[in-house]
């Protein structure tokens, strides 16, 4: 066992300053400009007649690196990325052509020893031109570097900007339904009924029914949900307790006609959707006409939920209203079913129809 321990693999640890300073963007760079320059001083020690001088070296990619950030960090954001071509591609000769200059004469008269093939073989002006050619390579490589920064630049812009929305909107949600759950303290509401119900029920059953819609319909409206949406057979059931409790303020004299087909078991809904084109019926509708009932349809195929809600207008005075309306419906609706659903009202002479499809 011990000698096992001696033979265990070596596992090679970066100290935290030293990943600290690999991370920084500077020390990339540098790492990026010493692999470079490896890879091209390997292939001259196979070809050199003479070791050259180390200093010159340094500088020539001094110079190299100096005519790469002065393009990608200088010319190409202050002109190019503010749409000034003309003057880009002015100024980047002029730079080219500096870069020329100075790279000539530090080979022709400052270190000779390194353009020695050179000055024997060609002249200073040739000396210029291939020193032209060594810099529109760098010239080129920042153009590549600078505009695959600013790609990965622009879309992290977009992906902050779609988070930001995506969170506005949830925000937004989250603020409807949190103005309509401020309004009351929920447990002082349910405690106040329950003793209600508990007190009425020996004296008046119909009171203590009234009662417990009331409990349901108002647990509903303070529902706590885990992702924006609840079953829609809840939605459901909403609309028939806000429907009997009507029906017991008014002595069952109301005619309604409430119908639903369809599975609505398993899918899920934004809640208090459908209530408010109910609750616009009883606000201006006439209901107590047998021969002129409020209609309303619930019909579920294949995902698509299909609600209409049909009633004769009301000519005498009308409730107010009391739920969280139509505009903010439509609000809501645009959010979460954004191209899944259509809503169409429309008032005739005599009655006003709503229609509503969201495929779920």
């Amino acid at each position: 066992m011990v000698v096992t321990a001696y033979f265990r693999p070596m596992q090679f640890v970066v100290p935290p300053l030293h990943r600290a300073i690999l991370k920084h963007p500077v020390a990339k760079h540098v790492l990026a400009w010493l692999a470079f320059a490896a890879y091209e001083q390997s292939t001259f020690l196979f070809t050199a007649t003479a070791n050259p001088n180390k200093f010159a070296v340094l500088l020539s990619y001094l110079l190299n690196a100096s005519l790469f950030y002065a393009n990608s960090e200088w010319l190409l954001p202050r002109l190019l990325e503010r749409r000034r071509l003309l003057l880009y591609a002015l100024a980047a000769l002029a730079v080219l052509a500096l870069y020329g200059f100075v790279r000539a004469e530090m080979y022709w008269d400052f270190f000779p020893e390194l353009g020695r093939d050179l000055r024997a073989n060609s002249s200073y002006g040739r000396l210029w031109i291939l020193s032209i050619y060594r810099g529109s390579f760098f010239q080129f490589v920042s153009i590549g570097y600078w505009y695959a920064r600013y790609a990965i630049q622009l879309e992290r812009q977009r992906r902050q900007q779609e988070a930001q929305l995506r969170a506005t909107e949830k925000s937004l949600m989250e603020a409807d339904l949190a103005y309509l759950k401020s309004q009351i303290n929920p447990h002082f509401l349910f405690n106040a009924l329950n003793f209600l119900y508990a007190q009425v029920y020996p004296h008046s059953e119909g009171a203590a029914k009234s009662i417990l819609l009331l409990s349901d319909i108002m647990r509903y409206a303070l529902h706590e949900d885990t992702n924006g949406k609840v079953m829609l057979a809840q939605e459901v059931q909403h609309l028939r307790n806000y429907i009997a409790i009507n029906q017991l303020r008014f002595n069952n004299q109301l005619r309604v006609d409430l119908e639903v087909s369809g599975q609505v078991e398993y899918l899920m809904i934004l809640p208090l959707v459908l209530i408010t084109f109910v609750e616009n019926c009883f606000k201006h509708g006439e209901l107590v006409d047998a021969a002129h009932p409020v209609i309303i349809r619930l019909a579920v195929r294949q995902n698509r939920l299909t609600f209409e809600t049909r009633n004769k207008i009301r000519l005498g005075p009308k409730e107010k209203g009391t739920g969280i309306g139509l505009n903010n419906t439509r609000r809501r609706l645009e959010m979460i079913y954004h191209g899944r659903y259509t809503l169409q009202v429309s008032a005739e002479a005599d009655y006003y129809t709503c229609g509503l499809t969201i495929d779920l």
